[in-house]
């Protein structure tokens, strides 16, 4: 029996099945066994109910991404796999357990020297007295037995998630999971995992819950937003985060008014923002002009989804960048900022703060479905080293206040209310005190004002990005965003590639891609949209060549290592 240092498992359900919070809890053990894991999860765009899949990976280093080949597969309904057969297939030694109404097996769930093993989840439930809606927690306790992971554990876990409820339905899950770990003696799997020590040091996250938390922690006290898929657990998760600091939340009518609201709170002192996804930030885009205009800190999270209009709600994609880097009327100044993956949401919030409350201007930080919603197990990360936010405000009677001082880039900020410090401030362009004016050269003069800021902020960033692989490697992949997990697991096992990952686009990190460059004979730039908006964007500021290769495609499914390795090859490497 081999050893597996990483698991790849897939359950298959519709709706009311239990299928994500068996995942959910699933992934909640492996934490406390050791191990690093990450979930992902494909539904469509109804409401309620319909197929629904979760996808697991865990092993004893963090899990940069979850692949298409399965160990082990949980199919309730055969006729539910048939939507994610372009997100599956079984290893050559992959496991399924199906129910036993199911005959022929179709072809994206059979392996070529696994097996199939039959479970009468109903009947099994029903010998034991138990309902048939505990049979995810059935299946919970066959998984556990299989991999050789505590019972005790899941115990735990069980009663924390139904926590809520009564102790009749406690106990019942907790009958359910023993009677599926039982069940799961007939069950050997081909590999094993390796033994590793427990810890309680790790968290479940999803990057919508860390974006939150590291939010609040960056010192965001005022939070407005509307519910909109996939940004919607932010709104929830600062609901519960924001009055334990003394911070306000409000659920706006639309995003406008949440966007409005947040400006309004920013110039009252009070570092805010809001999340949505591209429908919203549609709407949102004028007011983001009025913060630029007007020199008010703002935070926007946008988790993208497939676009354009209402789009493909319930997948990923990476099509907002242009919008986010040029969209609106007039020149305005922005920053640009995309995490990689549920780690990374957390200094990237520290530094979208940072920087819309040190330069006074609109930050704009390019999330997507695919990191928004899936859920890993992370290390604790220290905020310390992080840069903290410090809005420079004027100290009344100290000078006669001007609040749009051309003397420099960065013009103190008065709070309302304070005694010498009233002062005009609109949309409109205006002098120094904010008045209205119509004067072409103090409009020319008031844009270089606020142009300004991202020259020198360009110089402060200049080191926000990452590489990987060989440096000295003769071929470069450039990629952003939730695909850089499966790019740095490619270049790992590929030594003719090494990668790009920036984390900050607007302003790009030119200087240090320029340096990478060097040296490379092809360039390659991978995205997931379907006109390689990065790739227009870094030739059009000079960044690469016209030689460089865009590999993009939309499509909603995350880029897996071996799919993007395939396009590198079309693209002519070998």
């Amino acid at each position: 029996m081999t050893e597996k240092k990483l698991v790849q498992i897939t359950l298959i359900g519709s709706g009311g099945d239990g299928i994500m919070s068996t995942a959910s809890m699933i992934l909640r053990v492996a934490s406390q066994m050791g191990f690093y894991g990450m979930m992902t999860q494909s539904y469509g765009p109804q409401i309620r109910g319909g197929e629904s899949a979760a996808h697991l990976s865990f092993g004893v280093r963090p899990v940069r991404v979850v692949t298409k080949e399965k160990d082990l597969v949980v199919c309730f309904r055969f006729s539910d796999a048939l939507r994610f057969q372009k997100e599956l297939s079984m290893a050559p030694h992959g496991i399924l357990f199906h129910g036993a109404a199911e005959t022929v097996i179709p072809s994206i769930l059979q392996s070529s020297q696994g097996s199939a093993v039959l479970v009468d989840f109903t009947e099994a439930l029903q010998k034991a007295g138990l309902p048939e809606i505990s049979k995810n927690i059935f299946v919970l306790g066959i998984i556990l037995k299989a991999v050789g992971w505590n019972l005790d554990i899941a115990k735990d876990c069980v009663r924390q998630v139904f926590a809520h409820k009564s102790e009749i339905v406690i106990s019942g899950n907790i009958r359910a999971l023993e009677l599926g770990f039982q069940r799961a003696e007939v069950v050997v799997l081909p590999f094993s995992l390796p033994k590793i020590p427990e810890t309680k040091s790790r968290k479940v996250l999803t990057g919508n819950e860390a974006c939150a938390y590291a939010a609040v922690d960056a010192g965001c006290r005022f939070y407005a937003g509307y519910p909109i898929t996939p940004s919607s657990e932010i709104l929830e998760t600062m609901a519960t985060l924001l009055p334990k600091v003394d911070g306000k939340i409000i659920q706006a009518e639309d995003e406008i008014a949440a966007l409005g609201m947040v400006v309004g709170a920013s110039y009252g002192g009070v570092p805010s923002m809001t999340a949505t996804s591209g429908p919203g930030l549609s709407l949102m885009t004028e007011m983001v002009g009025l913060s630029s205009m007007t020199e008010i800190p703002l935070v926007i999270v946008d988790c993208q989804r497939g676009g354009p209009s209402t789009g493909l709600p319930s997948r990923t994609e990476q099509s907002d960048l242009w919008h986010v880097v040029y969209g609106g009327h007039g020149d305005f100044p922005r920053v640009v900022l995309a995490p990689t993956d549920v780690s990374d949401c957390y200094p990237t919030m520290f530094r979208a703060f940072y920087c819309a409350e040190n330069y006074q201007l609109p930050v704009l930080v390019l999330s997507d479905a695919s990191i928004a919603q899936r859920a890993e197990i992370v290390d604790p990360v220290d905020a310390t080293p992080l840069p903290h936010t410090k809005r420079l405000l004027a100290k009344p009677g100290e000078v006669a206040f001007s609040r749009f001082d051309l003397r420099s880039e960065i013009s103190p900020m008065m709070l309302p209310g304070t005694p010498g410090g009233m002062h005009s401030i609109a949309g409109i362009e205006h002098d120094e005190n904010g008045f209205p004016t119509a004067d072409g050269e103090l409009h020319e003069q008031m844009n270089r004002k606020r142009f300004k800021k991202i020259e020198i902020l360009e110089k402060e960033t200049a080191s926000w990005f990452r590489t990987f692989g060989d440096l000295k490697a003769e071929n470069a992949l450039i990629a952003w965003g939730s695909s850089a997990g499966a790019v740095r697991e490619l270049v790992e096992s590929e030594p003719t590639l090494a990668a790009f990952i920036p984390e900050i686009l607007h302003p790009f990190p030119k200087e240090g891609l320029a340096r990478f460059l060097q040296g490379k004979r092809q360039v390659f730039v991978l995205e997931m949209n379907c006109q390689g908006q990065l790739h227009h964007y870094l030739r059009g500021i000079g960044a690469i060549e016209g030689s460089a290769i865009s590999l993009c495609r939309s499509g909603g499914i995350p880029f897996d290592p071996k799919e993007i390795l395939s396009m590198i090859r079309e693209g002519g490497v070998s």
